[in-house]
This record gives C-alpha cells, sequence and structure tokens, in this order.
C-alpha cells in the first residue's frame, strides 16, 4: 500500500517534532532547575581547600588539602618571605634598589614592564607583587637574593620544607607555569600561618589596596578585601594549569582565619566559595579564651609538688597553692558547678584540667608519680626561646601522643626539649597544642624539618 505525503502531513510531522524538542527542552530545564549546581570540587581535579585557625592551628574545614597543585601566583608569598627574611638578617634593606636584568623582563605579565637596567627600591618591589603580581620584579627579587632565579627556587623550597611545607617544590620565584612547581592547600596555609606569626610587621604589606609607581596605580587583585568584613591580606593566582588560586586572611573578634581555594573556574566563583568556607568556619569557631604559654601536667596526678621545668607566671598571685586535686573536687562548690546529680565526665574533666592548669602554672607540683604519664621526665632544661607545636587536638590523649611521637621521632640533642601542653577553652570543651620548648631559631626548624609532618616553628613574638 503506497503511503503518500501531502503538505499537511508534512506539517503534522513538523509540529509533532516542534511539540517533542519543546517537551524535552522543558523536561531538561526542569532536572536543572531540581538538581543544585554542582559544587566547585565536584569534577575539577584542580580543585583543594582548607581553612585553618591561624592562632591554634586548628583545622575548620578541608577537602583535598594534600593534593599536589600548581600554586600559580601564590608562589610570590614564598618569594616575599625570602625577601623579609634577608632584610632581617641585614642582607637587604627596604631602602636598596634591585636591578632589572634582561632575563627579567621578557617575562609575560603580569608584569611593572621595567626596561633591563633599571632599578626598584626594595620596598616598592614588595608593593608590586603585593599588587601587581609583578612576574618581573618576582624575578628581579629572586636574582638580588640567590643570585639566579634557579638557585633561588632550590633556596625558596629548602626553606618551604624547613617550615613543614614537605609537598612544595619551587620551580621559580614568579609563579609562571612549570609542571614541577607544585604545592598543596595544607602547606600554603602553613605558609600563611607562619608568616603572620613570625613577621607580623611585614604581613601588613599584603594588606596593601593601591600602589603608585611612576605615575602607574596599580590595584590589588584580591577583591574580597573590599567586600568581606575583616579580610586584610594574603595573595591571588592563576594560570591555565592551575585554575583561580587564592590564599585570604580574615579577622574578626580577635580570632584570626587562614582560607585556601585552589582551582576556581573563574574569579568570582573562587571569591564566592571562598567567602562560603569562611563563614561556615566562623559559625564553628568559638569564642576562644587563649591561655598563652599555660603548661599542664599529666593526666591526673595524686600528688601536686614541684615541676622545675615550668616558667613562672606573674598574673596569678591571688590564686591559692592547692597541696592535692582531689579534696579540690570534691569541694562542694565545685560539685555544683559541675552539676549535681548528673555526672557528667566530658564537664569534669573540663574543671580538673582548669584546676590542673593553675597549679601547674603555681609551679608546685611534680608529675614522677603520675599514673597515666604520657611524657618522659625532664633531665635538663633547654634555654632556647623558640618552640614547634606538633599538634593541636580537642583530646588530651591525643595531644600526649603526638608529642611522644614526636621527642621519640627527634634525634640528639633536639629530643631534649621540654613537652609543654598550651590550652585553649572554648565554650564546647578545651583544645590542647602540645608544643616542644627550649629551642633556639635553627634548633626549631631542624626539629621541623626531621618530623617533616605538622610542625610549626613558633618564635619568641609569637609565643
Amino acid at each position: 500500500m503506497a503511503f503518500f505525503v501531502t503538505s499537511r502531513t508534512k506539517n503534522s510531522f513538523s509540529d509533532l517534532s516542534l511539540k517533542f524538542l519543546l517537551a524535552f527542552a522543558f523536561f531538561v530545564f526542569g532536572l536543572s532547575c531540581l538538581t543544585p549546581p554542582p559544587a566547585l570540587a565536584n569534577g575539577n581535579p584542580r580543585y583543594a581547600s582548607i581553612v585553618m585557625d591561624a592562632e591554634s592551628g586548628r583545622i575548620l574545614h578541608e577537602r583535598y588539602a594534600d593534593k599536589s597543585l600548581h600554586p600559580a601566583s601564590l608562589v610570590k608569598m614564598m618569594t616575599l618571605l625570602m625577601a623579609f627574611e634577608a632584610i632581617e638578617k641585614g642582607e637587604i634593606s627596604l631602602r636598596d634598589r634591585i636591578t632589572v636584568s634582561k632575563y627579567a623582563t621578557t617575562m609575560i605579565p603580569s608584569k611593572l614592564d621595567l626596561p633591563a637596567g633599571s632599578t626598584i627600591r626594595v620596598e616598592d618591589a614588595i608593593y608590586a607583587l603585593v599588587t601587581k603580581s609583578a612576574n618581573d620584579i618576582a624575578v628581579a627579587i629572586g636574582e638580588k637574593i640567590g643570585g639566579s632565579e634557579s638557585r633561588f627556587a632550590d633556596q625558596m623550597t629548602k626553606r618551604a620544607h624547613e617550615i613543614g611545607m614537605n609537598r612544595t617544590y619551587f620551580k621559580n620565584a614568579s609563579g609562571l607555569h612549570h609542571p614541577g612547581q607544585v604545592s598543596s592547600a595544607r602547606d600554603m596555609a602553613k605558609l600563611g600561618q607562619f608568616i603572620i606569626r613570625n613577621y607580623p610587621k611585614y604581613y601588613d604589606y599584603f594588606s596593601t589596596r593601591n600602589f603608585t609607581y611612576m605615575g602607574k596605580s596599580y590595584h590589588n587583585h584580591n577583591r574580597l578585601m573590599e567586600s568581606y568584613p575583616g579580610m586584610d591580606g594574603f595573595k591571588t593566582g592563576y594560570i591555565g594549569a592551575s585554575g583561580f588560586n587564592l590564599v585570604a586572611s580574615v579577622k574578626r573578634n580577635n580570632n584570626r582565619l587562614i582560607g585556601v581555594v585552589f582551582g576556581g573556574q573563574t574569579a568570582s566563583s573562587r571569591n564566592a566559595h571562598m567567602k562560603q568556607l569562611l563563614d561556615q568556619s566562623f559559625k564553628e569557631l568559638d569564642d576562644i579564651l587563649v591561655a598563652k604559654s599555660m603548661p599542664i601536667p599529666e593526666h591526673k596526678p595524686k600528688k601536686l609538688t614541684r615541676l622545675s621545668a615550668l616558667a613562672p607566671q606573674d598574673n596569678i598571685e591571688d590564686m591559692g597553692k592547692w597541696a592535692d586535686l582531689n579534696p579540690m573536687l570534691q569541694n562542694k562548690a565545685f560539685q555544683a558547678l559541675i552539676g549535681e546529680g548528673d555526672y557528667d565526665p566530658a564537664e569534669t574533666r573540663r574543671f580538673e584540667t582548669g584546676l590542673l592548669a593553675v597549679a601547674a602554672v603555681k609551679g608546685v607540683y611534680d608529675d614522677q608519680n603520675t599514673q597515666e604519664t604520657a611524657t618522659p621526665a625532664l633531665t635538663s632544661r633547654r634555654t632556647g626561646n623558640w618552640s614547634i607545636q606538633v599538634g593541636a587536638f580537642e583530646s588530651r590523649v591525643k595531644t600526649d601522643k603526638a608529642i611522644k611521637i614526636a621527642q621519640q621521632s627527634l634525634q640528639g640533642e633536639l629530643a631534649q626539649a621540654s613537652a609543654v601542653i598550651v590550652p585553649l577553652r572554648t565554650q564546647k570543651g578545651w583544645l590542647f597544642r602540645g608544643r616542644l620548648d627550649g629551642y633556639s631559631k635553627d634548633e626549631a626548624l631542624r626539629a621541623c624539618a626531621q618530623l617533616k609532618k605538622d610542625c610549626l616553628p613558633i618564635s619568641p613574638q609569637a609565643h
């Protein structure tokens, strides 16, 4: 039987096709409305993020934080740290002039585009890296300090490993793409924390929003500093291999967070994601009362005598001396505070820790009779004023374990440091920071180089 196609039949097929396509389009659109947009991390091999409490090192958020990725211009944070340390050593000064080599002028933008043979003051070079992210000036700084950019990159890598950035390898001073130049979100957070703690006066450079040089004005690429309350520094980065990266530092109510995002699809999506992570982390962060340099003893000592390793504190002279912990815990006033008729082990432990902390600072006990000793008794007292932090945990047991592992891992005289636990009290309980104290600066750096993971050198100014 023959089938004859008339013009009316053709129109019917066209109408059906159009209706089908429209129905399919609405179906797909409906799915897109019902399905939430994918997160920045989903299907993005360049993504990683972390949020750290700058004071304690506590990690409030992390995702793929140890993944090896390309840092792009975040490298300039390390370039600037090297410059700050060279200034502190007297090797260069802020007023010194850096010569721009012919090689430096070959760098691709972003750049100041100064001619070969011209000079720029060290301080202006710092501003150029912070605001313009000038690649040519980064190379010039590297050549000034290291003699050549490649030698400077080797020095950067060595220094990075000394401060615990063990997944980081630098190949240049600018962050321009090199397949072997990698870091991680965690390492970049460590770098930010190290700068803030040990070079606070130089950290202020990272808050510069505008810089004018030779009649031209340059605006900081981190636009979140203009819109996100409390954000006052650090660095953006972008190359094709990395996506849009950002290290950000924010201070609110005496709490400072460091956020790191790698692999943004655009600058705006990266910024929006950073805001989201920081907002969530600030909600989680309690109002923290920092007990600066307050050592506490091992678990529940039966007798309180003297621990010679503890330094005296002047701000607790009005506190009473307690000869025994148990009578204090049995005191009716303390029992009422802990909770009458409803035993709460966590709450009881908080009060025990508070009492022990005060007694410890008073220097009235010896922990040699402690039943649950995790840290060996000290045989000698080191006299250096640097320390290293080997962990920060909500669990006291985990902190003890981290200290013990660190002491067992260290070699020679570095293992003889004093074990100190510095507690932070929060509304939800205690956060315990485990430290080894009494190092010189060189010893602290060598100790962290031996431990490699989760070790932070702490200068006297940061105690």
